[in-house]
């Protein structure tokens, strides 16, 4: 080739379009002959307006100019510049224009006529002239020729820095004709000797760092360029490996990189072809040439003359260039030996590469796989370089602390798994096991952890891997740092930059999507892998702490940020669409198979440790578990025992070698296939399963059935099985010779062939063959499973490794969600103690945001997969971290204070809680957990409810959550004080209820003693303000505001939970069953309410709450006694609330009357505080549906609360209304057998409360002149309730004959059971000490006497109204006590009651004449009349009584039985009548009776007859069958039926005590 390029060329900067035109320039000029060539018109090229390519100017102008600089530079050297034209001959022009030449014309030099390299510019501008297609079919032979002019050229070294000008615009040529589009012309071995051109600038240390760089970098554009070119190339079959540019076998090209060393004089590139391939000519010429970079001038000896002779002869070269075939287009070939030279260059063990080259490599590596690392997974002879050399010198790089080649080296591994992991499986599971192992320090240097990082109890236990001898986790070779014993050696754990570098790297692979779930899915579940998700978790765990030894590094947070990757991943997968989840669940294994997988995987693991503890044990475990069929199996169990590769070589080998195991080592090894391997591979690929034992006789008996296995595969070269034998035996003798350190003498392969002499059935093995077994075993021992360490024991392993991906299958990428529960489930506690602490430890932002996004996306996983126990955790480990919890704060201590007009509490947990920035985000965040997924808290509940405890007692609740609904205010609020009331004797609460009244000192009331107090700090201020705010975002109204929305099992762990927090018990503390106090406590009530709120909202589920709820209002309420009166008074208003809510549940009616039973219970001293709430509830509950009080149940509950209020000045009136619209509903028909005698009995207890009236009425009786005394309002509304129950225990007269009717009592008792009870009731309220009362009660009482339904026929009937009905009224009017209540007003009572008295024997007299008891009767009555003359203390009185005998003698004298006629009979009427009266009333007879003549005695008892029928009419009053039936009295005397004196005589001692027992039979009933 000409020298074209002189070292002054100015460095002037080119682009990319200048340079390639430069290039071609000088290419072009040194190979075409100047060539005059006649140019016809036709030909001629108008100037063509097309401009280059990113310039203005045109490009033909653009080469011109190109030209004249570099001529011009030339001519300025002397060498260039000198020119002669002696010697003119005949030329070309001369011949084309058709002269004639001198015949003996000789060739002369041209060593005084201008350089042929200044001529070639010359005919270069005129071929431009003719330059017709830039598509012209000769690109590619220009492209070629370009990439030899610079790969070989050669140019005279001036100075480095020209020099080096010259190297760089070379580069820049190699880069531009590769990049630009003509480059895809380039055949193969013009790349590989561009790749060498570059590649040994790189590695040139006398070249200047920039230009090494610069080559680097155009190596890396190139790459760049090949491997994106892989994406275009076809995919060449299995059967035609050697299509599309496909390096085969015997014609790979071959880069030599030992031409790319470095050398301080030379840097040789050649490129060698196979010799059985036919070069072409563009080869031949190829294969010679180097490139030479000579230092220093060249001597002056060489001539011009040799000089031009190697320019004629490149000239010539050149044309055979042109004439050659156009090359085949670069491919697939070109790029392996990229690869390859590249990978070479990596081999750490071989000493000739420097760190400067791998570190090149290593760059260079890293484009490669950046570009086309996905592309290259489609070509199986790259894949096979990269899954094994790459791989393995990577990894070996890796165990380096050389930080630039650690670092370029991990960045090429990630990016290797990143792009290939699918077709890298197991050394995938082999460098995460090594950046486990080198990152975990040795046990005995384990510190305590701050937390627990121990893995949780998924529902089957994890596979607990033991470590297999050879150190690796899965029986993978592993490039630890391991001593013999499989432990680490001391120092090997990665200390300061190495161990950021690793830990990053590891985060680098966390950042992939799918790369845990794949760890778990491809290794956790495969049967020959390591748990390495679980080491994994694990290690992470332990590592995202800071430990002292790293407190300069951030290394636990890489640790944390993986662990918080695998987190989130899981959250992303949860929105993938369900089509493209299912779609892509389809693809993959289920969870069950997986699962199967495991458990499987955990008998192996375990089997495997029986077996090397106990052969014989460990395979009767797996013939249990059907891993092997049958023990009496040879064939199931070699089979197992050479799969297996979790049992120990060394046992595997001794078990194997036991006589007694003959079969099943025949079986093993006739698991080999042997077909046509020489016997040192056979031997060798069967002594890589198993360690050799090491007693002869073990050895010889495995040597006997390897030889007979062999050779019946009928070797050639082995002529009998004893000759294997031997020759085995010989080859595991020279295998200890050649590779023994003991050994000093080697054994020759002179020695070796002797020493097997005619062993071979008679005969020598045939030389060659002996001799091939001897080269194999001298230069690749055979390495025994766990016999070597270092590099022996690593290449050992390395082919274990290979021998294993074969069947081990790609990698499965899982992008499902189909696992994560799985997952989460496994790893979720070390997770979870990892981010609390990290929270715990932060001290920036970025670290606390981390820590509670990685609590909110457990809290989704754990509410997504349906896992309450966990969401429970999440949830109590954040309200710890708030701080709100155990707080010691003393609500008494609490302060006001006044911020721009809203009053605020200050309080010891508003101003800590305010100044914890953790504290507030770890609320806001528990909040927004639970506020979004309440569905999922169980436990958890109790947490939140005691921190909203701690809030509510210091006032920090928002006010909505404090409304309460009461039966008497409406909507109140909660107290957070119990104000200090001043207690007023003797004086009737005027207050609607506790609650009620005491609703004006809410949030704000206070304690005299805070005006002592301080007033709070304006920092005290800002830390409760900045506390509302937190509590504000924490939207805790919102926590139970769709309380309805809850399930079932999470609303009853609420109501629960509530309990439990309302009894004061803690989450953080034991605590003491609570000790019941009459201190008012707010936290009880609103938890109370709370809890009737959270029940009334689910109305329709109360049936499974109400044990819960009831059990806690029955604690307070049986308990009332101890209990602050508020808490029991909001106790009985939550009862009811929820009664009425149950009055429509006709499933609930008996829990509607065991509540009101409970309410029963209440103590006597608590009754009056909370009657008042307690009434006005059990009135709405009638209103709201008196049809919950079934006529069949028990009725004595609902009367007796009703009773028990009877006398309150403020419940009587909610009572009373609630019993008169019991009885008024219906017409009465409410009123039933079961509750009447309650109802009569409650009727009676009102009227009685009109007692109260007394004292108003005496007021107004003994009042001064001019101030007349009137009663109270409540003392007016009693009175009035009474005379209202009076007439309605008269009114119930008219139910009494449908009572009777329905009643199922004996006929005998049904009137003392229902009659008889209104009749006491009324004379009860006779004697009441109310005026107005007693005088209804007369009134109704008359009313009822002279009722004509009221008695029957029968006597005893007649004697119990008068001696349990009147004559008990009698006395109760003659008691002293009874009279002093109204002493005037009683003498009036006296006197009706005499005239009722005597108008109700007239009544009955003509029916009393048949009784034989009437003389008796009569008796009393004149008793009682004789008492009430002798008691009399008013004119009234002493007029009323005789004149009420008065009418009584005058009826009775109408009847024979009265005469005087009967005076002279023993037990005269008549007789006895006057002898009693004439006591009291002497004058009596004579005014009745007064003497007459005994002419007019017919004329007179004439007159006193009729005298009598008129008071019998008058003592009637309205009753006019009384004063028809008079007449008729006589008649129906004498009418009656014979029979009833004999009756009555027969039954007397029956009837009396009937008429004793039946009345107190009803009064007891009543009671």
């Amino acid at each position: 080739m000409t020298e074209g390029l002189i070292s002054t060329l100015p460095p002037r900067p080119q682009d990319a379009t200048e340079s390639v035109t430069t290039a071609a320039v000088q290419s072009s000029s040194s190979t075409l002959r100047a060539k005059l060539t006649t140019l016809k018109p036709q030909q001629t090229i108008q100037e063509d307006d097309t401009v280059s390519s990113g310039y203005e100017v045109k490009w033909l102008h653009l080469v011109h100019a190109e030209i004249i600089s570099v001529t011009s530079a030339m001519r300025r050297n002397s060498r260039w510049s000198g020119m002669s034209v002696s010697g003119l001959s005949m030329g070309s022009l001369g011949m084309n224009m058709g002269l004639r030449g001198r015949e003996n014309q000789k060739d002369t030099t041209y060593r005084t006529q201008e350089s042929p390299l200044m001529v070639g510019f010359n005919d270069l501008r005129s071929r431009l002239a003719t330059t017709t297609d830039k598509d012209s079919p000769n690109i590619a032979r220009a492209v070629q020729r370009l990439a030899v002019a610079a790969t070989h050229c050669k140019f005279v070294a001036s100075d480095s820095v020209s020099d080096e000008i010259v190297l760089l615009k070379i580069l820049q040529v190699l880069r531009i004709a590769l990049t630009s589009e003509p480059g895809s012309y380039l055949s193969d071995e013009s790349v590989c000797s561009m790749i060498e051109t570059g590649l040994s600038m790189c590695c040139q240390l006398q070249l200047s760092e920039m230009l090494r760089k610069s080559a680097e970098h155009t190596m890396a554009v190139i790459t760049k360029t090949l491997f994106e070119k892989l994406r275009t190339i076809p995919i060449p079959s299995e059967t035609a490996n050697t299509e599309s540019g496909e390096a085969g076998e015997n014609d790979v090209i071959l880069v030599q990189v030992s031409n790319i060393q470095d050398d301080a004089e030379h840097v040789n590139l050649t490129i060698n072809h196979s010799p059985t391939i036919l070069e072409t000519e563009d080869e031949v010429i190829l294969s010679g040439k180097t490139i030479e970079v000579t230092k220093g001038k060249e001597k002056e000896s060489h001539s011009e003359g040799a000089d031009d002779t190697t320019l004629r002869d490149d000239q010539v070269q050149t044309e055979a260039l042109l004439e050659a075939a156009p090359p085949k287009s670069y491919g697939l070939a070109s790029i392996r030996e990229l690869l390859r030279v590249l990978t070479s260059l990596l081999n750490p063990h071989d000493q000739q590469h420097t760190d400067r080259m791998r570190l090149m490599a290593l760059n260079i590596l890293d484009v490669a796989l950046e570009v086309g690392g996905r592309s290259i997974t489609k070509f199986e002879t790259l894949m096979s370089l990269v899954a094994d050399d790459m791989c393995k010198y990577l990894f070996q790089l890796a165990r380096t602390d050389n930080i630039p080649i650690l670092t370029l080296t991990l960045r090429v591994i990630s990016t290797l798994f990143d792009t290939m992991k699918t077709h890298l499986k197991l050394q995938q599971e082999l460098f995460l096991s090594y950046l486990l192992d080198r990152l975990t320090p040795p046990a005995f240097a384990l510190k305590p952890l701050p937390f627990n990082p121990d893995f949780g109890e998924p529902p089957r236990p994890a596979v607990a891997t033991p470590e297999p001898e050879n150190g690796s986790r899965s029986g993978s070779p592993s490039p630890s740092i391991k001593s013999s014993k499989g432990d680490k050696v001391d120092g090997a754990t990665a200390q300061g930059e190495v161990r950021e570098l690793l830990l990053e790297c590891l985060g680098q692979f966390a950042r992939a999507p799918t790369f845990m779930v794949d760890l778990w899915v491809n290794y956790d579940c495969g049967l020959d892998c390591g748990d390495l998700f679980q080491h994994m978790i694990k290690f992470l765990t332990r590592n995202s702490f800071p430990d002292s030894t790293y407190l300069a590094s951030s290394s636990h947070m890489l640790c944390m940020d993986s662990l918080l990757l695998f987190i989130n991943h899981m959250v992303d997968r949860l929105t993938i669409p369900k089509e493209v989840a299912e779609n892509l669940d389809s693809r993959l294994e289920t969870y069950e198979e997986l699962h199967n997988k495991r458990q499987r995987k955990e008998i192996l693991v375990k089997g495997a440790t029986k077996f090397d503890e106990n052969p014989k044990g460990g395979l009767a475990y797996l013939e249990a578990h059907n891993v092997i069929s049958s023990l009496n199996d040879p064939t199931g169990v070699a089979r197992f025992l050479q799969t297996s590769t979790r049992l120990s070589k060394r046992l595997l080998g001794e078990y194997l070698a036991k006589p007694a195991n003959s079969e099943i080592l025949k079986a093993f090894i006739q698991q080999f296939d042997f077909q046509g391997k020489r016997l040192d591979e056979s031997l060798r690929e069967l002594l890589e399963t198993f360690r050799l034992p090491g007693e002869s006789q073990q050895i010889e008996r495995i040597m006997e059935l390897f030889a007979a296995t062999y050779f019946s595969t009928k070797p050639k070269e082995v002529a009998s099985q004893d000759a294997a034998f031997i020759l085995g035996y010989a080859v595991v003798m020279l295998n200890t010779d050649q590779h023994n350190r003991g050994v000093k003498g080697r054994m020759s392969i002179e020695q070796f062939s002797k020493n097997l002499r005619g062993v071979n059935n008679g005969q020598d093995f045939p030389p060659e063959y002996l001799s091939e077994v001897f080269e194999a075993i001298r230069k690749r021992e055979i390495v025994l499973p766990q016999e070597h360490e270092g590099q022996l024991g690593f290449n050992y392993a390395w082919k274990e490794l290979l021998r294993r991906a074969k069947t081990a299958g790609s990698l499965v990428i899982s992008n499902t969600s189909m696992y994560d529960k799985e997952l989460f489930i496994s790893s979720w506690k070390p997770v979870m103690s990892a981010i609390s602490y990290a929270f715990n430890m932060a001290q920036d932002d970025a670290t606390l945001q981390k820590s509670l996004t990685g609590y909110y996306q457990c809290a989704i996983l754990a509410a997504h997969y349906q896992l309450p126990e966990i969401f429970d955790r999440v949830t109590m480990s954040l309200a710890r971290m708030t701080g709100l919890l155990d707080t010691p704060h003393n609500p008494a201590d609490n302060r006001d204070a006044v911020v721009d007009g809203t009053t605020i509490t200050v309080s010891d947990l508003a101003v800590q809680f305010g100044k914890s920035y953790k504290g507030q985000l770890a609320a806001v965040v528990a909040f927004g957990v639970a506020n979004e997924h309440g569905n999922m808290i169980r436990g958890g509940w109790k947490p939140i409810l005691e921190i909203i405890k701690n809030l509510f007692v210091n006032n920090l609740l928002p006010g909505s959550m404090l409304e309460v609904e009461d039966f008497l205010a409406g909507t109140t609020m909660i107290l957070l004080k119990a104000p200090v009331v001043p207690e007023v004797k003797d004086k009737v609460r005027q207050d609607s209820s506790l609650l009620s009244t005491l609703s004006s000192y809410l949030l704000s009331s206070s304690y005299s003693y805070e005006s002592v107090r301080e007033e709070p700090t304006p920092e005290e201020i800002e830390s409760t303000r900045c506390t509302a705010d937190c509590v504000v975002a924490c939207r805790l109204e919102e926590l139970f505001s769709d309380i309805r929305l809850l399930e079932d099992l999470p609303l009853t762990q609420l109501m629960e939970a509530i309990k439990f927090v309302a009894d004061g018990n803690s989450v953080t503390k034991p605590t003491k069953p609570p000790t019941p106090s009459k201190l008012y406590n707010p936290a009880s009530v609103f938890f109370l309410e709370l809890m009737i709120s959270l029940t009334v909202q689910n109305r329709y589920r109360v049936q499974a709450l109400w044990p819960i709820v009831f059990e806690h209002l029955s604690d307070i309420i049986r308990e009332a006694g101890s209990q602050s009166v508020l808490v029991v008074e909001r106790a009985v208003v939550g009862l009811l609330r929820l009664c009425i809510r149950l009055a429509h549940n006709d499933d609930m009616s008996k829990e509607v009357l065991d509540a009101l039973d409970l309410l029963l219970g209440l103590p006597i001293d608590v009754v009056p505080e909370v009657a008042e709430q307690m009434m006005a509830g059990v009135l709405t509950l009638l209103k709201a549906d008196t049809s919950c009080v079934r006529p069949n149940l028990n009725w004595d509950v609902l009367f007796a609360l009703l009773s028990s209020t009877s006398n309150h000045p403020e419940a009587a009136k909610y009572s009373f209304e609630a019993i008169s619209m019991f009885v008024a509903e219906n017409g009465g028909e409410n009123v039933s057998v079961e509750n009447y005698a309650d109802c009569v009995d409650l009727l009676i207890r009102f009227a009685a409360a009109g007692a109260i009236g007394a004292e108003g009425g005496m007021k107004q009786e003994s009042g001064q002149r001019g101030k007349k005394g009137h009663m109270s309002k409540a003392q007016a509304s009693a009175v009035e309730r009474a005379k209202k129950a009076v007439e309605m225990l008269y009114r119930l007269h008219s139910q009494t004959p449908r009572l009777i009717s329905q009643s199922k009592m004996s006929p005998d008792l049904t009137w003392s059971a229902y009659w008889f009870p209104i009749l006491v009731g009324l004379t009860q309220q006779c004697s009441n000490p109310c005026r107005d009362v007693r005088n209804h009660a007369m009134i109704y009482l008359q009313r009822a006497l002279l009722l004509p339904e009221i008695v029957t026929d029968k006597i005893p009937e007649w004697v119990v109204v008068f001696d349990k009905v009147l004559f008990k009224l009698l006395e109760d009017l003659l008691r002293p006590e009874v009279v002093q209540q109204d002493l005037a007003g009683f003498e009036e009572t006296r006197s009706k009651a005499c005239a009722i008295v005597c108008k109700t024997f007239l009544h009955y007299y003509f029916t009393l004449l048949e009784w034989e008891g009437l003389q008796a009767l009569w008796m009393n009555v004149l008793d009682y009349m004789d008492a009430f003359m002798q008691t009399a203390q008013s004119e009234q009185l002493y007029e009323a009584v005789p004149e009420s005998l008065k009418n009584c003698l005058l009826v009775m004298s109408t009847s024979e039985t009265f005469s005087e006629a009967t005076a002279s009979r023993s037990d005269s009427l008549w007789n006895d009548t006057w002898d009693r009266i004439n006591r009291f009333l002497p004058n009596l007879k004579a005014e009745i009776f007064p003497p007459q003549a005994s002419e007019g005695g017919s004329s007179y008892a004439a007159l006193m007859m009729g005298v009598g029928k008129n008071l019998l009419s008058v003592v009637g009053g309205n009753e006019s069958t009384v004063a028809t039936s008079t007449p008729e009295a006589p008649m129906s005397t004498s009418t009656a039926d014979t029979d009833l004196n004999t009756r009555v005589h027969q039954e007397q001692e029956t009837t009396r005590t009937r008429e004793l027992h039946a009345p107190q039979q009803a009064e007891e009933s009543l009671l």
